[in-house]
């Protein structure tokens, strides 16, 4: 009896060990810290089906984004991000929202897209489609460390299109490294993480770079064929522990 004990004592102590490290391993390449600021620069351009070109649409406009508190629940950890346009205006039809929030799970961290995580009243908690999505379909942005040529995705592989991956089912992999990169705020090495699971045939391309301790410093989303651009550009990262500088 005291032998079962212990080892259900060890396993739960692995086990939050376990948790405890993952956390710790997310936070060693993407800020999680209460007040981590980044101040990021946005650019769509849009446009018609080639032959017949509309006026080109073209966006700009800034946000700042701010890490405003977090909390535990079953499917790891979310960390609330504050989200305010500072400068600019966003695109026709496109809605602002001003709470996002980011989920740790295991050494991976998911970004979802606006509207995928709801935050209720009462406390903090995840969509059911998005909790179902975790299971089948719903792939991490980032799972740490990255090396080169490092894959991850949806839990059911890369995608099937044929069958039942809905079209928002990613899977990535860190497809170059760059020293010293020109667009690094202190010129450090970049990882270049690239989407490989494009609609076959839609020519969208997914492109992010990527540094330790600071987080995505460039992303472009790109439509070939047709006009379509949303670029994103790091203008500048203030971890809490920093105060502004002029």
């Amino acid at each position: 009896m005291k032998q079962h004990v212990l080892l259900l004592c060890l396993a739960i102590a692995f086990l939050l060990s376990s948790q405890a490290y993952s956390q710790d391993s997310v936070a060693n390449w993407f800020p999680v810290h209460l007040g981590d600021k980044w101040i990021y620069e946005h650019e769509t351009r849009d446009a018609g089906v080639n032959g017949n070109l509309p006026p080109l649409e073209i966006h700009r406009w800034q946000t700042e984004e701010t890490v405003t508190g977090s909390s535990k629940i079953p499917q790891g950890t979310l960390v609330e991000i504050q989200v305010r346009i500072i400068q600019g205006s966003l695109p026709t039809g496109w809605r602002s929202y001003p709470h996002r929030a980011y989920l740790i799970r295991d050494n991976c961290l998911y970004l979802p897209e606006y509207g995928e995580i709801a935050l209720d009243s009462s406390g903090h908690q995840l969509s059911a489609d998005f909790i179902e999505g975790l299971n089948h379909w719903a792939s991490p942005d980032f799972c740490f460390s990255f090396v080169l040529h490092k894959k991850w995705g949806a839990p059911d592989g890369l995608p099937d299109w044929n069958v039942t991956r809905p079209g928002d089912a990613k899977d990535w992999e860190v497809v170059g490294l760059r020293p010293h990169d020109p667009l690094s705020p202190d010129k450090k090495q970049t990882f270049h993480i690239s989407s490989i699971s494009a609609y076959p045939g839609s020519g969208m391309t997914v492109d992010i770079w990527f540094e330790k301790g600071i987080g995505v410093i460039r992303e472009d989303e790109i439509h070939h064929g047709t006009i379509g651009e949303e670029k994103t550009r790091l203008v500048r990262f203030q971890p809490a522990s920093r105060k502004p500088t002029a």
